[in-house]
């Protein structure tokens, strides 16, 4: 059975550097220090944190005055962040860069006195930071069927942005949509998706249509490996998604010619290496 492995599978740019960040604050603190929320969507390194004094901490109130709070790499409502500071907290800022951006389009779409539409999930951590910018005044669309529920004047002017782990494709036919729907309103768009995500959903495209199979290896709350998972589905019927190699079953791969191995952003290397030689030891081939 042929394994190929996508390029792009794997940890991107942000999370590297969230968990950097995150790694060198606890050994400069010599001390436990706090995230506010998991630093990343993925259960594994999120333990993997926790077992080297990096703890995950759902509300202010768990974590000891003065200590080191950590922000996700996610971001979070800034007013949150100024609450964390004006308590005393040492916070340490590990919000991706870009969706700092978003919150910066963000900003600026409201500076020229834009109504701002998100398109993304609601119920998604960087959604609610983006959100946050506008002080909870932006409506959010994460599909056709949510469409109707936005109310935009005739004659406003909307600054659209996007969660950066959305499905590209997805966005462009929101997009067209809300310009079809509201001819006669001045949309100005930010594709604000993440680069890492845009190279992992391309990639994953045009795998899946050579192989006979797919594994999609990540946390099913990570936002972007549910997106490479749904697309990979749409494309090779045969898609599995794991969090790591112990939920393969060898039996799901009887008469596998190929297979495609990907991974979320979230997802570290040594899960994803565990997987490929699983794989690749089914019948000892390469």
């Amino acid at each position: 059975m042929e394994v190929i492995l996508a390029e792009h599978a794997g940890f991107c740019w942000g999370v590297k550097r969230a968990i950097e960040m995150a790694t060198e604050a606890r050994e400069k603190a010599g001390t436990d220090v706090y995230v506010l929320g998991h630093l990343v969507h993925n259960e594994e390194v999120v333990r993997d944190l926790e077992s080297n004094g990096i703890n995950v901490v759902e509300d202010m109130d768990q974590v000891p005055p003065g200590s080191v709070l950590l922000i996700t790499a996610h971001g979070l409502d800034y007013k949150i962040i100024q609450q964390a500071t004006d308590r005393g907290f040492q916070v340490i800022d590990t919000t991706c860069p870009i969706v700092q951006n978003v919150h910066k389009f963000t900003r600026r779409f409201l500076d020229e006195g834009r109504e701002i539409v998100i398109i993304g999930h609601s119920d998604h951590i960087e959604v609610k930071g983006i959100s946050g910018v506008t002080d909870g005044r932006a409506q959010i669309v994460g599909d056709i069927s949510e469409l109707g529920q936005l109310r935009i004047a005739p004659d406003a002017h909307v600054g659209v942005v996007a969660q950066t782990t959305f499905n590209q494709n997805e966005m462009h036919q929101l997009v067209e949509a809300l310009e079809q729907r509201s001819p006669d309103i001045l949309f100005k768009v930010k594709d604000s998706i993440c680069y890492d995500v845009k190279d992992k959903q391309h990639e994953i495209r045009e795998l899946a249509r050579k192989v006979d199979a797919v594994v999609v290896v990540g946390s099913r709350t990570s936002s972007n490996t549910n997106r490479l998972f749904e697309i990979a589905s749409e494309i090779c019927g045969r898609t599995l998604f794991v969090s790591k190699v112990d939920e393969l079953d060898p039996e799901s791969f009887q008469g596998v010619a190929s297979v495609c191995v990907t991974a979320g952003a979230s997802t570290p290397d040594w899960i994803i290496e565990k997987v490929v030689a699983f794989l690749r030891d089914l019948d000892g081939t390469k």
